[in-house]
C-alpha cells in the first residue's frame, strides 16, 4: 500500500497559503512594474498605454504562477503552502513528479476556470484526491510528514 491521500482540510489550506504567496509576490512585481514605467516616461499617459500595462501585468502574473508551480512542485513535490500543510505532489507510482509533470499539472489547472470550478467536484468523488489536473499530469497528492516525498531523479 502506498502514501496515504492528502485530507481535503490540507489541501484546501495549501491552495489558500499558496494563492496568498503568489498575491503578495505579483502585487509587489507589478507595484515595480508600474513605478519604473512611471518614472522613465517621457510623455503623457493614454488609455492605450494603459492597457498594454493592464496586459504586462496580467502576463506577469500568469508567468509567476506557472514559474512557481512548475519549479517547485518539480524539484521538491511541494510549494510553500504544500510545505506548510503536508502535502506533496508525486506521480502515480509514488515517484516524484518531475518538472514536466508539474508544468502539465499546472496547464491542465487551466481547465478549472474553463469548467467554472467544476472540475474540483471530481476531487470530492474520489479516494485518491486527484483532481483533473492530477488526472491529466499523471499525479496525485499525498500526505507528507517530510519535506521531501522521495529522492529526485
Amino acid at each position: 500500500m502506498g502514501p496515504r491521500p492528502a485530507p481535503l482540510w490540507r489541501l484546501a489550506a495549501a491552495a489558500v497559503a499558496d494563492a496568498l504567496v503568489g498575491v503578495l509576490a505579483w502585487s509587489l512585481a507589478a507595484m515595480w512594474l508600474l513605478v519604473s514605467v512611471l518614472l522613465f516616461r517621457t510623455h503623457s499617459f493614454d488609455a492605450l498605454d494603459g492597457l498594454i500595462l493592464s496586459l504586462g501585468v496580467l502576463l506577469l502574473g500568469a508567468a509567476f504562477h506557472v514559474v512557481y508551480h512548475t519549479v517547485l512542485v518539480g524539484g521538491c513535490g511541494q510549494t510553500l503552502g504544500k510545505m506548510l500543510m503536508g502535502v506533496a505532489v508525486v506521480r502515480r507510482d509514488g515517484a516524484p513528479a518531475g518538472y514536466g509533470r508539474a508544468l502539465l499539472r499546472c496547464m491542465g489547472a487551466v481547465l478549472g476556470p474553463l469548467t467554472l470550478g467544476l472540475d474540483r467536484l471530481l476531487m470530492l468523488g474520489r479516494r485518491d484526491r486527484r483532481s483533473l489536473s492530477d488526472l491529466v499530469a499523471g499525479t496525485r497528492p499525498i500526505a507528507s510528514t517530510t519535506s521531501h516525498p522521495g529522492p529526485l531523479p
